[in-house]
């Protein structure tokens, strides 16, 4: 046996660099006593180490074994296990008391074992080589089934070997660490870093890492060697691109991938584009049968999401890596087709939103705007919110930025308006936890979807912010976006020059990064604002963005087909303005998004202005006036056009009527710049200037009891569904709510089918009570619904609850909440006590009542107005009668002006309350 004494897979490994794992000792001590434990993890997870490290510090007897993949036989693994026991014997004093090896076999091993005195164990690495070998299994189950239970096993490897761990399971005589537990805790990774040279890793840099390591063992050495010595500022350039710091690539490339057989290798870069890996899914993807799916894909390199229906997912840092060498070693176009073909998949099996989302990254729009009206039919806003929100990620990673820039396009107003609230609230903790890279990416998607809903200052204010995140960590592709994204809406402000230095600045870095993907928007951007400059070089760039664009990517050519719009009509040459414009509108009508049928109906109708042809200009604008309402910024532009329109049909009538329109639209969405193009033509115009038409006083008391009237007239409206309809409005008409949850709390335990039809006849019956006379429909002043949102149009009712929620109690202006104080005529709608979405706002108006009250109350008091105290802390002390705190300050007050006969009355009220409530 001489041949083994040296032999290193029979030692014990050592390393001067192993880390404590003080957690998994712990771990492993409570469950010294089991037969059996496994160690199971991929590559890097730090299984040797682990178990090494474990048994030098506690001292504990073992023997060990690390296999190889020529270990083919059961001869050649017993006899590296006796070689081991036989070092193990070497080391004891007592080792006359064991027999002498005379021939090696299975029954000298067992004999070997079964007579051992003592506690032993017997730790097999790297166990799964030896999976495929029967025999070796077979002689393993019987060591663990005949050996004393002193002896213990330890497995480690990649996969489990086949053995009835059920029946260890049940005995409680086994143990496993998987993945989940090697993995490093934030602790443990801030306490790994904890001793660098350099400044020590701050708390969101340890948050950073975990984030994208999920805890890998492996990738921290190499990631400490990257950022080891350098200052923070160098550190928030490194991290960030993890998945690219050299000798981590270089470790996944040469110990993972290069490892792979050929059709493995491309299994894996093919598949890195899923989120969730569904061999279901895979098999339909790449054609494969059952048996093709390699089981290496489910136990390797993934990590469990939901076993039960076998979908896994890539560890974080390893997709990523995956991703990069896919994008280098396949073309773009190439990829897109696997995207697209993955779509189908989904949509066969009725997964609809992943179907979507692949088909945003394969930049097949179309299909992607098809896909979304299914969407919208089948989801509801809170489900839909969920899909969104997880796939954000997905869709801003690196490498799909220009995916991003249609993104949001394809996304009902609504659901955006929602996402906006969660995703200021993740903003939030992102800055608490000074998380500024995640940070920066969550302003970049805020400022996009403030541009789209018209919102721009709020939109430049972010995306700003967010460019500095990115050029302080040199994320160029990052940059590219948010430049190009800020020339636009620079040129959207009237801010020519400025958006012309981001443009510029885009393209060439662009062009210096060789990034020929987002090359055709940098060539776009700068054509746009030459094009506001009236330079005839816009002909260049956009003939180069088209020439650059990839076949399938519709959404680019909508932006340049726009551009070539605007371009023609400026140069006058209005038939192939109006080419341009008619395949625009097509190509948006074959999107389905109403702000591309509405944008690309403006500029047809321009075109048509242009060329004349005045009657056919008036429904294309129509059709945009109609589909835009929600687009504030692209809306103001209709009215615009409108006006010009009705300008150079003479109509001085209607023109001066719009001209007041355009004007309204301007002030209060903020758009000054639009309206001053405007008002020279407006000078030189004979247009009669009208005020609108004034529509009925509708007036609505809910403060007290229901009072309805139009015109001071009284109505009743009798129909039980559209007064509940209306309460329900009133109490919700700050903001604007989607059908199906007006349906859910108005019409439950009704099919989806019914439920409708009763809100649309509870809706026209309201509608037509509170505009009697007439027969308003979608066309109502007072209730509104704009892509299934429906709100009351509070500008235009006088609803005594809305001025008095206006009034602000930090205000100094005592008259305002004095006009407060006085619309509470009584609690919210007091007569309908049990409708449960009453109760919590009438519960919140009560309390601003009474904090109303006491500011009151103390303020006079102050002024030296004791009478006029009085009145109100009469009122605070009827609304709340059993709080101390009111009569409390009341008498004070009372004691204060020596006016001791009330002072005494009150005290005597205090007395009688119940002593529960004194106390």
């Amino acid at each position: 046996m001489n041949i083994h004494e040296n032999n290193s897979r029979i030692s014990i490994p050592g390393s001067p660099f192993c880390i404590p794992r003080p957690r998994l000792y712990e771990l492993l001590d409570r469950n010294r006593q089991v037969k059996l434990i496994t160690v199971v993890a991929e590559p890097g997870y730090g299984k040797t180490a682990l178990l090494s490290s474990y048994m030098l510090d506690r001292g504990l007897p073992a023997v060990w074994y690390q296999l190889h993949d020529s270990d083919s036989s059961a001869s050649i693994f017993i006899a590296h296990l006796l070689a081991a026991l036989g070092k193990q014997v070497k080391q004891r004093p007592d080792s006359h008391r064991l027999p002498k090896f005379i021939h090696a076999g299975a029954e000298e091993l067992l004999h070997t074992l079964s007579n051992w005195p003592e506690e032993l164990y017997i730790i097999l690495d790297h166990v799964h080589v030896i999976n495929p070998v029967q025999k070796i299994l077979e002689l393993l189950e019987r060591l663990l089934g005949e050996t004393p239970p002193g002896i213990r096993f330890v497995l480690s490897g990649q996969l489990l070997p086949s053995l009835p761990y059920a029946s260890y399971k049940l005995r409680r005589n086994y143990f496993n660490i998987s993945k989940s537990e090697l993995a490093f805790t934030q602790e443990e990774i801030g306490a790994f870093f904890r001793d660098m040279p350099s400044a020590p890793l701050e708390a969101r840099e340890i948050e950073y890492i975990l984030h994208t390591t999920e805890g890998w063992p492996a990738s921290l050495e190499l990631i400490r060697d990257a950022v080891q010595g350098k200052p923070v500022e160098e550190r928030d350039r490194i991290l960030p691109k993890l998945s690219r710091i050299p000798h981590l690539y270089d470790y996944m490339d040469r110990e993972v991938l290069n490892l792979q057989t050929p059709a493995l290798r491309t299994f894996l870069l093919k598949t890195s584009i899923m989120r969730e890996l569904d061999p279901s899914v895979i098999r339909k993807y790449l054609d494969l049968t059952d048996e093709e799916v390699p089981a290496l894909l489910i136990k390797r390199f993934t990590f469990s999401v939901n076993p039960n229906e076998q979908t896994f997912r890539y560890h974080k840092l390893f997709r990523s890596f995956l991703i990069e060498r896919h994008r280098t070693e396949n073309s773009r176009s190439g990829i897109n087709q696997d995207h697209l073909k993955l779509s189908g998949v989904y949509e066969g099996n009725h997964q609809f939103f992943p179907a979507f989302a692949h088909s945003i990254l394969g930049r097949d729009f179309v299909n992607a705007g098809r896909l979304m009206r299914v969407l919208q039919v089948r989801y509801q806003p809170q489900e839909f919110m969920a899909l969104l929100q997880s796939w954000l990620e997905e869709f801003f990673d690196h490498h799909y930025i220009e995916s991003s820039i249609t993104l949001y396009r394809c996304i009902p107003l609504y659901v955006l308006h929602q996402l906006i609230g969660r995703l200021e609230q993740n903003l939030a903790g992102l800055e608490e936890r000074q998380q500024q890279m995640w940070a920066a990416l969550i302003r970049q998607q805020l400022a996009g979807i403030y541009k789209l809903t018209g919102d721009l200052g709020q939109a430049k204010a972010l995306s700003e912010a967010a460019l500095q995140t990115f050029e302080r960590v040199q994320d160029q592709p990052m940059i590219m976006l948010s430049l190009n994204f800020q020339a636009d809406l620079l040129l959207n402000l009237g801010q020519t020059a400025e958006a012309k230095a981001c443009a510029q600045r885009c393209l060439f870095l662009a062009e210096s990064e060789g990034d020929i993907h987002f090359l055709p928007y940098a060539l776009s951007g700068i054509a746009d604002t030459l094009i506001e400059d009236g330079a005839p070089e816009a002909v260049e760039y956009l003939e180069k963005a088209l020439e650059r664009s990839p076949g399938n990517d519709d959404a680019l050519q909508f932006f340049l087909y726009c551009s070539r719009c605007k371009l023609y009509n400026l140069v006058q040459d209005v038939p192939q303005a109006i080419e341009w414009a008619q395949q625009t509108v097509q190509l948006a009508e074959n999107f389905g998004f109403d702000r591309d049928i509405g944008l690309s109906n403006i500029y047809l109708a321009r075109a048509y202005v242009s060329a004349g042809r005045l009657q056919e200009a008036g429904p294309c604008l129509e059709i945009a006036y109609q589909v835009l309402q929600s687009f504030k910024f692209v809306f103001a532009h209709v009215v615009a056009a409108q006006y010009t329109l009705l300008l150079k049909q003479k109509a001085t009538v209607a023109a001066g009527v719009k001209w007041l329109e355009l004007n309204e639209v301007c002030e209060k969405n903020g758009y000054p710049f639009i309206a001053d193009r405007y008002k020279q033509e407006q000078r030189d115009t004979t247009a009669i200037l009208l005020e609108a038409e004034a529509a009925p006083l509708l007036q609505i008391g809910v403060l007290g009891p229901l009072s309805i009237s139009v015109n001071d007239q009284p109505i009743v409206v009798r129909r039980k569904a559209s007064l509940r309809l209306l309460l329900f409005l009133i109490v919700n008409h700050k903001g604007r709510t989607p059908q199906d949850i007006i349906i859910e709390e108005l019409f439950q335990n009704k099919s989806l089918g019914s439920a409708q039809n009763q809100l649309y006849v509870a809706l026209s019956v309201l509608r037509s009570t509170l505009e009697p006379g007439g027969n308003p429909g979608r066309n109502s002043r007072y209730i509104k619904n704009v892509d299934g949102l429906y709100s009351l149009n509070t500008s235009l009712i006088d609803l005594d609850l809305a001025a008095f929620l206006e009034v602000k109690l930090e205000t100094g202006n005592m008259e305002e909440l004095i006009r407060a104080e006085q619309l509470y005529r009584g609690d919210l709608l007091e007569e309908y006590r049990y409708e449960s979405f009453i109760e919590g706002e009438r519960e919140r108006i009560a309390i601003k009542y009474m904090q109303i009250l006491n500011r009151l109350a103390e303020y006079f008091a102050a002024q030296g107005d004791y009478y006029r105290s009085m009145e109100y802390y009469e009122k605070l002390c009827m609304k709340d009668p059993y709080n101390l705190k009111n009569f409390q300050a009341y008498f004070k007050m009372l004691q204060h002006f020596n006016l001791h006969v009330y002072a005494v009355k009150v005290a005597e009220r205090m007395k009688q309350m119940p002593q529960e409530w004194a106390e």
